[in-house]
């Protein structure tokens, strides 16, 4: 049974099959995982990378997670795209969550002192303690003349 359905969909996602939503009315699913998997492999990416460029890294993934499956479909498959309800932008932003998800986990996991850096920071601010470490302070601020 699981062979058949393998060799169905094989068929029915070929080059130029031209698939619409009687004959593979799976596409949306298979669209939406295909861009959840971009999306984490760009996230991961970014995060072992240790990209800073946050907007560039951002708009980057979302053009890469949009833009690929929709080729994909539209030139590959030659897909019926007007046969579906919403296939173009399908999983579009949970793909992206997943892609900052997993680059702001990466990324702090790589800063971890940093992280503590400031978390001890802010517990000394709280409590009155010492002046912060590598923090402008109240007392190196220019005062007003007036």
């Amino acid at each position: 049974r699981e062979v058949e359905i393998r060799e169905i969909m094989t068929k029915r996602l070929s080059y130029h099959s031209k698939p619409d939503a009687t004959t593979v009315p799976e596409l949306p699913t298979i669209t939406t995982w295909i861009r959840l998997l971009l999306g984490a492999l760009y996230g991961v990416s970014l995060g072992l990378r240790n990209e800073t460029r946050g907007l560039a890294g951002v708009l980057f993934g979302l053009n890469m997670i949009t833009f690929m499956p929709m080729f994909w479909f539209n030139s590959y498959l030659d897909a019926n795209i007007e046969s579906y309800k919403s296939l173009n932008f399908v999983g579009v932003p949970n793909a992206c969550a997943l892609m900052l998800l997993i680059w702001i986990a990466l990324f702090t996991m790589e800063h971890g002192e940093v992280e503590s850096s400031l978390q001890e920071n802010l517990a000394n601010m709280g409590t009155g303690g010492e002046e912060p470490v590598g923090l402008m302070s109240q007392s190196g601020m220019a005062e007003d003349e007036f």
